[in-house]
């Protein structure tokens, strides 16, 4: 039968808003951590901080990327700085972690965050040890997600058959790259992206797309999608 279930056997998922809540609070102290960091860093005040907090992250994909083209930042302390969070608002869906063990075949993470948030992420949702590998944006080179750099290398760093994986994401434009390179593409809409222009460019890139990951993935599981 033509299913997800039986056409793919890699699944690479996001991290942040993806395997967790965006109504959890996380994105919103990282955000605030970054705003803290420019504002210290560049000497400017919080206003002009999240300025430029925002310019970065649309015109480099993330906010990192472009203090490091732009100033020379040290990636791991400012990855480090951004994440002294507050984890304990961060539980576990039971319901969800059911239906991501029942998948078949290799369960990745590729995230644009650190290897340790990650691993406090996992602890605090009940999946320590599950996923096989974890991409994260050191491994990445500080390359971040949209470029395609990063894909083409977790394909080849993890042999993998494209047409025979698929990838899922909250944030949109983060799929185009992931289709181009031959994934199926998944868009986990958490009603909260603020840049409609980046969904509207990104809609013939996305095949599926939820706004409940765990019922998603339920569909998948019985065959249904």
């Amino acid at each position: 039968m033509n299913n997800l279930k039986n056409k793919i056997d890699t699944w690479i998922f996001d991290l942040d808003n993806t395997l967790y809540s965006a109504d959890s609070g996380i994105f919103q102290q990282v955000h605030q951590l970054m705003g803290e960091f420019i504002k210290n860093y560049l000497k400017v005040d919080l206003k002009e901080a999240k300025k430029i907090q925002s310019k970065y992250y649309k015109e480099h994909g993330t906010t990192l990327k472009g203090l490091m083209d732009n100033y020379g930042v040290d990636p791991d302390h400012f990855l480090a700085e951004v994440h002294k969070l507050d984890y304990s608002i961060v539980s576990s869906n039971e319901k969800l972690n059911i239906q991501l063990k029942k998948l078949i075949g290799r369960k990745i993470i590729y995230t644009n965050a650190n290897l340790q948030h990650t691993l406090d992420v996992l602890e605090r949702i009940g999946l320590t040890n599950f996923f096989d590998e974890i991409f994260d944006i050191k491994m990445a080179n500080y390359i971040p997600k949209p470029e395609i750099k990063p894909y083409q290398q977790i394909i080849e760093k993890y042999d993998l058959n494209p047409n025979s994986s698929a990838m899922f994401d909250d944030i949109a434009k983060n799929l185009v790259p992931a289709k181009k390179v031959g994934f199926t593409s998944v868009w986990i809409n958490a009603g909260y992206e603020n840049f409609s222009d980046d969904i509207k460019s990104s809609k013939k890139y996305l095949d599926y797309k939820t706004t409940d990951l765990h019922f998603f993935l339920e569909k998948v599981n019985k065959e249904e999608i």
